[in-house]
């Protein structure tokens, strides 16, 4: 079986991109399935009538990347576009399957364009993919799609990147001293990332041997100045940013951490809390989408983003935790999310 797999510009590399892509693909070709990267502009009606009988199935995973444009006109246009040839696709014989990673883009300003868009491809898809059953739940309130709907979670990243830096070297290489509690926070500064309420929060924690780490991914002027804003708002945050971190410096924050904190305001999906646990690292995360499935009390806190000071409430409680045993309660559960398992599940829902 021939997948062609709809992942970014940088294909399924295991180097420079999010590893999700390359993990399944290696696993799928350990049972027999070629997963190919697929790239926005490829799929067309000639590229469909070329690798009709060759190609079995289109798997898509971030559909608004295959149309997005900031012009409202160029981005119908791609969309319609898109629509057409998934049409096209399955009246040549292709199944199409969409990984429902989240419901909508993030931060869109195309809202109805993105609902039809969704919609659509609900209806055209062969089978969805989604990683809990509050995302099933979801598919079926927002898409009205309930069959053909396979709940396969999202493996982890244990082997992905380098893991052999001690916590005491690590620390050494930040700065940071051996007796500091230190929070960390990873990944893109974006708004539903809930960082202007992490910090603020930070800000009002007692204890000069607290610690907020920073690896904070900066593509843009709102990261920029929330950075900045942070660094001068309090000395004990430790701020490093990049466009573009390797994956051999993941084990440096990650290591030198004593709990990662990821205080989202909207997600279905969290693969940054995935990579955390596969650190065997501690997390606080709000009890939204696919979260509480994921993570329970014996792998860090887990709080009501609706109660008042919920999150402060579990930054501090976190610190009297055994986070030893927290950190192994994660890696036991990271281990529990097999990609055989998942490559097996994922070739069921290519096959229905």
């Amino acid at each position: 079986m021939q997948s062609v797999f709809y992942w970014g510009s940088e294909g399924l590399s295991l180097v420079r991109s999010n590893p999700y892509g390359g993990l399944l693909a290696r696993a799928m070709a350990e049972q027999g399935a070629e997963l190919i990267a697929g790239y926005d502009g490829g799929l067309n009606e000639a590229w469909l009538l070329e690798n009709q009988g060759q190609v079995d199935v289109l798997h898509l995973n971030w559909p608004h990347y295959m149309y997005d444009a900031p012009d409202l006109g160029d981005c119908v246009s791609r969309c319609t576009e898109l629509i057409g040839h998934l049409a096209r696709a399955r009246s040549l014989g292709y199944k199409v399957v969409w990984t429902v990673h989240n419901l909508y883009p993030h931060e869109s300003v195309h809202f109805e364009l993105h609902r039809l868009a969704r919609l659509a491809i609900t209806r055209l898809a062969t089978a969805l993919i989604v990683h809990c059953e509050y995302a099933r739940k979801c598919v079926q309130e927002h898409f009205y799609r309930s069959e053909g709907v396979f709940t396969i979670p999202h493996g982890h990243f244990i082997d992905a990147y380098p893991n052999t830096i001690s916590r005491e070297k690590a620390r050494h290489e930040l700065g940071l001293a051996k007796g500091q509690f230190v929070y960390l926070f990873f990944g893109n500064v974006r708004p539903y990332k809930g960082l202007e309420q992490l910090l603020k929060i930070f800000s009002d924690l007692p204890g000069d041997d607290l610690a907020l780490l920073m690896a904070a991914k900066v593509y843009n002027d709102y990261g920029e100045q929330l950075v900045k804003g942070a660094q001068e708002a309090d000395p004990r945050i430790v701020v490093h940013t990049s466009s573009f971190f390797p994956s051999e410096d993941f084990q440096l924050y990650l290591n030198a951490a004593d709990v990662v904190v990821l205080p989202f305001v909207d997600i279905l999906t969290s693969g940054s809390a995935i990579t955390a646990m596969s650190f065997a690292r501690p997390v606080i995360v709000p009890g939204i989408g696919c979260l509480p499935e994921l993570v329970d009390k014996r792998m860090g806190m887990v709080y009501d983003p609706n109660r008042p000071d919920a999150l402060k409430e579990a930054m501090v409680t976190v610190q009297e935790r055994d986070l030893a045993a927290c950190g192994r309660a994660a890696y036991r559960q990271a281990e529990s999310l097999s990609w055989e398992s998942i490559a097996g599940l994922t070739l069921e829902a290519y096959r229905y």
